[in-house]
């Protein structure tokens, strides 16, 4: 009689379980894809230098993406990607510095992040085409030599920059700063840090449920799959050692897969997309040394 109880208790168990499991594989998906909004304390008007204009273009995926262009002395421009969960706020230190060394700069908000539309984040997937659309955008301006158009992205932003530049030729020059190499396995690496709960077991659940609502196969965002069609334009990676968040081992397989041109600085303190932070003078200066070596100085206006 004690067995078929014990019997009875674990069949019941099993539904339950899978019911628990997949109600918290829930919770992590909508945290997923709907990250928190971040906001920042300091604002465009603490850089008085950054004269600015407010922009609206569509997607190729017809949402609505809002952005910001700095123009700057040169006709060459970079467009900025933030990171997961963020916003373009999060790139004014960045647009700050480019600027300063004449280039003209766009800053934008990725879907379903600050006031830019879209239902969801996709991990990269649908964000790298919201890239392409803001290259389609920058190629109708009269102020912008669609010939030397780069790209800096930060994190999410650093993958969505390598997604988009190995389908779009456009994009001269390419810097990533601490993006991922596949989702799977950024997602199991990170998962406790952006969506509090432990890897195991709820990071492959809740990756299954995101992917299903969002209509995503989250396990085909690899990077590292695409990044060697960014040859023969050039490449640079971008890594803090001490990143516990996006492994540097990320950046080693995207480094390992890429063509020439390519290098890649590991910075050796500093965590999560702290490059900029720990190493200001350097990151600057080898950033802007890498843009102007590789989309060349071009007139400037007024030339």
């Amino acid at each position: 009689m004690s067995c078929n109880k014990a019997r009875i208790a674990a069949i019941g168990f099993v539904p339950a379980l899978m019911v628990l499991l997949g109600a918290v594989g829930w919770i992590g998906s909508e945290r997923a894809i709907h990250p928190a909004a971040k906001h920042y304390a300091t604002t465009l008007a603490a850089y008085p230098d950054l004269h600015s204009s407010e922009i609206r273009f569509q997607s190729r995926t017809r949402v609505a993406i809002a952005a910001t262009f700095f123009p700057g002395v040169r006709h060459a421009v970079i467009v900025l990607s933030h990171g997961y969960g963020d916003n373009q706020a999060q790139m004014l230190p960045y647009a700050e510095f480019l600027h300063g060394a004449g280039y003209s700069v766009l800053t934008y908000d990725m879907r379903n992040r600050g006031r830019s539309g879209g239902e969801a984040v996709t991990l990269g997937a649908l964000e790298s085409l919201d890239l392409v659309s803001a290259v389609d955008y920058l190629t109708t301006r009269g102020d912008v030599d669609g010939g030397r158009i780069g790209a800096l992205g930060v994190s999410l932003g650093g993958s969505t920059t390598l997604l988009a530049a190995a389908d779009d030729r456009r994009i001269k020059a390419i810097v990533d700063d601490s993006g991922f190499s596949d989702a799977p396995a950024v997602i199991e690496s990170s998962f406790e840090h952006f969506i509090g709960l432990p890897a195991f077991p709820f990071a492959p659940i809740t990756t299954a449920i995101a992917g299903w609502r969002i209509g995503i196969d989250v396990k085909r965002i690899r990077p590292v799959d695409v990044v060697a069609r960014i040859a023969p334009r050039p490449l640079l990676i971008v890594h803090c050692m001490g990143d516990r968040v996006v492994l540097p081992v990320n950046s080693e397989r995207n480094f390992k897969a890429a063509g020439e041109p390519k290098t890649i600085w590991r910075i050796p303190t500093g965590g999560h997309i702290a490059g900029h932070s720990v190493a200001r003078q350097e990151y600057e200066l080898r950033v802007i040394e890498f843009f102007d070596q590789s989309l060349g100085p071009g007139p400037h206006r007024g030339a």
